[in-house]
């Protein structure tokens, strides 16, 4: 027989719940249950077994590190909100929400159907030695599941999953692997970093000092990544960004909206997808930033297809080998690209595989729609419709940003097939013309559209082939995006944006996990994404002293001097 196990603080022996919350509200019918005093919390040290139940109560709370919570494949551990919403709000440390050393685990805020967010997180710290991080997964961390959760005010970055490399070794390239990690229905916004930051930056080796010397650590890959179903918008950085995640990648469903707000250099995408990254993007919608939409930069294989792109002030969609001579191949079909400050879609570097691009529409790109660099092997140009103005096209209402087709737009039945990707349905879940598809995003519809931000909210329109060859996995899940509510949140970052160590020559958290009894990991001036991510206490003395060198990874050159690029410019089509 199962016992119910209640977590308190030292000396704290009274649940500060009203009987009308707790009669209202989703009861704590867990196998445990943290109480509003519970801050550092050992699930091992609980006795928490897998399969076992973990309730949140709902209440104010500053911060929650949750570690040591083992599960297994079959038996995951819950652990969810009860009894109202989970509000985290600190402006001192470098996170708000971590989970540390667990392994088959899912934190979720749908444990009330009443509250759509049961997690509410706010960590709003910046600097001087730190930001903060809103919610933070780490520490060895593997096949975690994260869901139902407003993210806002993060002093860095809304949401980060990764272990920074470790001098020990323990976390990095050959030694770790971070196993099928799921990010959704998210509410992330008015955050001073990214949105989403998951997996490293440094697929190239970064410079870390460790005890006295310099060398080059290189990052743990991701295998298995599901993020859907987000909506992320006001972000001072990236909407989101994906590195080191060559299996298993999907990235569908999302809407991100006005990003790159703080105006950093380099740091202003909507979704940048690099460091040999192999995903699927789909069914997303991309509003407004001051550079790029999609930025797939020295990726891997990757489908981009059904997403809709629009008020960009560089290009909609930007493609570049950075270098890597990696032969890979990037498909891109029907997708609605429009208005952007330069190219529609641009495509550059010789080391690029065989590609294409098909059945995408763009209009109104301030110097060319579609750009494919001279130096692009084999790189296939077909059923695009292209335009100066996107009045053409027949859109419901494109400056409501309402891209659906009308019924006499057209771009109706006038795409060729996808054999490659074999693309079943469209942004909405409505199936495609299997013969004469219509082109762009949307496939026609007379059962009526919605506008903005509107995410699809169908499963993978393919036949779920991820496009490293692997097996796409699970895709499916709640259909319904999220709604909107408060501002975002952030956690653990240094002051120069770098997750990896500190800038100043502190130690950067690379010993074992604390205990459940250690206080929270970054207090007092711990540094670095994993000072947030690893469950380190300050007191750590273990393993080496790790420091990150902020300027060791170069920045990636925007590439915007075009040399003998193919540039295409053509009307409607009648």
């Amino acid at each position: 027989m199962k016992h119910r196990i209640v977590v308190l603080a030292p000396f704290v022996a009274s649940i500060l719940t009203t009987p009308g919350a707790a009669e209202a509200a989703a009861p704590c019918d867990c196998d445990h249950v943290i109480e509003l005093s519970g801050e550092v919390v050992n699930g091992t040290d609980m006795g928490v077994q897998p399969g076992d139940s973990v309730c949140v109560r709902g209440g104010d709370r500053p911060f929650l590190r949750l570690q040591q919570f083992i599960g297994e494949e079959n038996a995951p551990i819950e652990i969810r909100n009860c009894e109202g919403q989970v509000n985290i709000d600190n402006d001192d440390k470098g996170y708000g929400l971590t989970v540390d050393g667990s392994r088959h685990v899912r934190v979720t805020g749908a444990g009330d159907p009443d509250i759509m967010y049961g997690f509410k997180v706010r960590a709003s710290r910046m600097g001087p030695d730190y930001s903060a991080f809103g919610v933070a997964v780490g520490d060895l961390s593997s096949d975690v599941e994260i869901d139902h959760m407003e993210v806002y005010e993060a002093g860095f970055a809304g949401v980060v999953m990764k272990t920074e490399s470790r001098c020990d070794g323990s976390a990095n390239l050959g030694n770790f692997v971070m196993y099928n990690s799921r990010l959704h229905h998210m509410y992330i916004h008015d955050v001073h970093g990214e949105g989403i930051y998951f997996g490293s930056t440094g697929y190239g080796g970064r410079v870390f000092t460790c005890d006295g010397e310099e060398v080059t650590l290189y990052p743990h890959e991701h295998h298995g990544a599901w993020i859907h179903d987000n909506i992320i918008e006001n972000t001072g950085w990236d909407g989101a960004q994906i590195g080191v995640t060559p299996k298993d990648c999907h990235f569908y469903r999302n809407t991100i909206k006005n990003v790159g707000t703080a105006g950093e250099l380099y740091q202003q995408q909507g979704l940048q997808v690099g460091g040999a990254s192999s995903c699927k993007i789909w069914g997303n919608t991309l509003l407004g930033g001051p550079t790029n939409g999609f930025f797939i930069f020295g990726a891997g294989h990757t489908q981009l297809y059904n997403n809709v792109v629009a008020d960009f002030a560089d290009t909609g969609i930007y493609i570049n080998d950075q270098n890597l001579d990696m032969g890979s191949k990037i498909e891109v079909a029907h997708n609605t690209v429009i208005s952007s400050g330069d190219w529609g879609i641009a495509v550059f570097g010789a080391a690029l595989g065989p590609g294409f691009l098909r059945n995408n529409v763009v209009a109104g790109a301030g110097m060319a729609e579609i750009a494919i660099g001279g130096e692009v092997p084999e790189f296939i140009d077909e059923g695009n419709q292209t335009a100066d103005d996107p009045d053409g096209f027949g859109f419901v209402d494109a400056a409501a940003r309402d891209f659906h087709l009308t019924e006499d737009s057209p771009l109706r039945n006038v795409g060729l097939p996808v054999p490659e990707i074999e693309i079943v349905d469209d942004h909405d879940g409505v199936p495609r013309d299997d013969g004469a598809p219509d082109v762009g995003a949307y496939e026609f519809s007379d059962t009526g559209t919605t506008s903005d931000t509107t995410s699809s909210t169908t499963d993978d329109p393919t036949d779920g082939t991820s496009s490293d060859g692997t097996s796409a996995g699970p895709t499916s899940g709640p259909t319904s995006g999220p709604t909107s509510g408060d501002s975002g949140d952030d956690t653990g970052s240094d002051t120069n944006g770098n997750t990896g160590g500190s800038s100043d020559g502190e130690t950067g958290g690379v010993g074992p996990t604390s205990s459940a009894t250690a206080s929270a990991g970054t207090d007092g001036g711990s540094t670095g994404a994993d000072a947030a991510t690893a469950g380190d206490s300050e007191t750590d003395a273990s393993g080496c002293a790790c420091s990150s060198d902020a300027n060791a990874t170069a920045a990636w050159p925007m590439l915007l001097v075009l040399v003998g690029f193919r540039r295409r410019k053509q009307g409607a089509a009648a």
